[in-house]
């Protein structure tokens, strides 16, 4: 990429843009070029033109650079977690792959990180390469420093969120209630004005944001099952899970679902269906009234001709009560 069309980028899209960089070289070289720059680069965000400091240069005593390769390495114990990214459980099975596979070929894609003015970092993006580091017993990881916002700044809220949306889209991984949780979160907190700019954002339809969302509406036992055992990412099909209004049915298909008794299309086929039978109910019952006549709805089908003899002598009885 060009780089005076990389200075043009969002400031998710440059994040995203130097971490599908797999040379690290290639990483610093884009960084460097914005030191290059102002000190203050002004960029436009989610509509509204943000200033994003570009990776300051530090002599804190927690930061390494590796005078062979130029690579940066940060202390672990000074590098916390993206507060507005709700990481709720990482399988420790694919946990301990992710540290197996850095154990023997090294970390080959840095950690990205906001540093604080108190030289406190947090992570933008690699929430489980940070994780599976420690996990080996290392002290010090490879990271770039992308933004240096401190919690009292007035972008900081903003920034964090927004990228703890654009790690969640963009990971091959991704988890349904993490992401609604970090749309929550980003809505909640006026990061967005409504799903449809949010979904402008991260290059998705608005149906996209509303379906993510929905999940949060789901059971509370299913939504346990998601968080704790991840069972399954089927977006879809949870969607029409939550439009089930009986919550015992809802749990019991939803457990039917990842046993694999039914599957997508099952769910899909008992909402519409469901759907229909309410539709029915409202078309063939009550009544109706008409500025001069009033429209009676239902099946009589099942009357004999005596009771329905009957039903128009109290009809009339009914009309001649109320307009005599």
């Amino acid at each position: 990429m060009v780089k005076e069309k990389f200075l043009k980028l969002k400031t998710e899209d440059k994040v995203n843009h130097i971490l599908s960089l797999a040379d690290y070289k290639e990483q610093q070289d884009l960084l460097n070029f914005l030191k290059t720059k102002d000190k203050f680069e002004h960029i436009k965000v989610s509509g509204k033109v943000k200033t994003m400091k570009s990776n300051p240069k530090s002599n804190s005593p927690r930061e390494e650079v590796q005078n062979n390769t130029g690579e940066l390495y940060i202390d672990l114990k000074y590098i916390s977690d993206n507060p507005f990214q709700p990481r709720l459980q990482i399988e420790q099975s694919k946990l301990a792959e992710l540290a197996k596979s850095i154990k023997e070929r090294g970390l080959l894609q840095p950690i990205v990180l906001n540093k604080s003015s108190d030289n406190i970092y947090e992570i933008i993006a690699g929430h489980t390469r940070k994780d599976a580091v420690k996990l080996n017993g290392e002290t010090k990881i490879k990271a770039i420093i992308f933004s240096s916002y401190s919690k009292t700044d007035s972008e900081y809220k903003n920034t964090m969120l927004s990228n703890a949306i654009v790690e969640n889209i963009h990971r091959n991984d991704l988890d349904p209630i993490e992401t609604a949780i970090s749309f929550k979160n980003a809505l909640t907190e006026g990061i967005y004005k409504n799903q449809a700019q949010l979904a402008t954002s991260i290059g998705k339809q608005k149906i996209y944001v509303t379906k993510i969302l929905s999940i949060l509406k789901l059971q509370d036992n299913i939504l346990e099952d998601l968080r704790v055992n991840k069972s399954t990412k089927d977006i879809q099909a949870l969607y029409f899970l939550q439009r089930i209004p009986d919550l015992e049915i809802q749990k019991n298909m939803y457990f039917s679902l990842i046993s694999q008794k039914i599957n997508r299309e099952d769910i899909i086929e008992y909402v519409k269906n469901l759907n229909n039978k309410n539709l029915k109910k409202v078309d063939t019952n009550g009544f109706t009234f008409k500025k001069d006549k009033i429209e009676i709805k239902n099946d009589f089908s099942n009357l004999t001709e005596e009771s329905k003899k009957e039903l128009t002598k109290d009809i009339e009885k009914l009309i001649k009560k109320y307009l005599d």
